[in-house]
């Protein structure tokens, strides 16, 4: 135990623990943390994108639905755009960040998103649609008409654009 050799060791050792251990433990941590969050990330994901494949159906002829979202649209012009050809748009960023279509359905009218982009790492306008679909069934209940919620629908993803759209 008298030889300075070992404690020369002994020390340079310590030097180099203390020189790549902090970079080991930054590393070691960041990549777990990068796997938790893509684990939430994609169990949230899963609900989002059931809420906006969900649809509602509006049990009465297409002018008649088309006539109660507008009247919807225009209350939230923030929210919702009356866009050209007949679809609406729900706007995060853009006024037409998801696309709203009517679509004739046996028991009426189905409304419901065809695509939407994401931003952020995920899609944004889950709570626009949820809003739009319980104004929506709010303003036909008001005028005697029934609604339902309709068929689920799913969407799948474009990698390099961002952009969901209907399978």
């Amino acid at each position: 135990m008298d030889n300075p050799l070992f404690f020369i060791a002994l020390i340079v050792g310590v030097i180099v623990l203390a020189i790549f251990l902090p970079r080991w433990v930054r590393r070691s941590s960041r990549s777990a943390g990068e796997r938790a969050e893509q684990r939430v990330t994609a169990s949230r994901l899963e609900e989002v994108l059931g809420e906006l494949g969900s649809t509602v159906v509006v049990h009465a002829p297409e002018p008649v639905a088309r006539e109660i979202i507008d009247g919807v649209a225009l209350q939230q012009p923030r929210k919702f755009t009356v866009l050209a050809g007949g679809d609406y748009g729900i706007r995060f960023v853009e006024p037409d960040d998801s696309l709203v279509r009517l679509v004739e359905d046996q028991d009426g009218t189905r409304v419901q998103i065809e695509r939407f982009r994401e931003y952020l790492g995920k899609p944004q306008t889950t709570e626009f649609w949820a809003d739009l679909r319980s104004r929506v069934a709010s303003a036909a209940s008001a005028r005697g008409i029934a609604t339902t919620a309709g068929p689920a629908l799913r969407h799948r993803r474009d990698r390099t654009t961002g952009v969901w759209s209907l399978e």
